[in-house]
């Protein structure tokens, strides 16, 4: 069983997400869903030593890559089918610094959390999202 290891990073994605052409114009939006995929983390050796309380350690770095699955639910400005979904997906990509880890190629799990996510409408097009990830690294 994975152990949490106290290291761990927040990364902000937040930029407009566009509904694609094919679909109706939104009134307002019902409901969303957020699913974070985590598709790559690998623990790297740097030739950096940092001062810690515990003396001078060797820093070991993580790089992550991974994609935001986002689903907009929305009411739309027709009058046929009233309620519609717009799919997308946001890559995002951080490098955590880990004073003391572990060596090149240790396995590490990541668990993902969605601490926030906020999207507003701007326009029948556009919404405004804001989504805040920590991603808690395990061993």
């Amino acid at each position: 069983m994975p152990v949490f290891t106290g290291i761990f990073k927040e990364v902000a994605v937040d930029h407009k997400l566009i509904v694609p052409p094919q679909k109706p114009p939104m009134e307002c939006i019902i409901d969303t869903f957020v699913d974070v995929e985590i598709e790559k983390a690998e623990v790297i050796d740097t030739p950096i030593q940092v001062t810690t309380v515990a003396g001078v350690v060797d820093l070991q770095k993580i790089v992550f890559v991974g994609k935001v699955i986002i689903k907009i639910k929305y009411s739309a400005l027709v009058p046929d089918q009233k309620v519609h979904a717009a799919h997308f997906e946001a890559q995002f990509c951080t490098l955590i610094e880990w004073p003391d880890g572990p060596p090149q190629g240790t396995p590490i799990t990541i668990d993902p959390v969605v601490e926030k996510a906020v999207f507003k409408m701007e326009d029948g097009r556009k919404i405004f999202k804001a989504i805040l990830i920590r991603l808690d690294v395990y061993r």
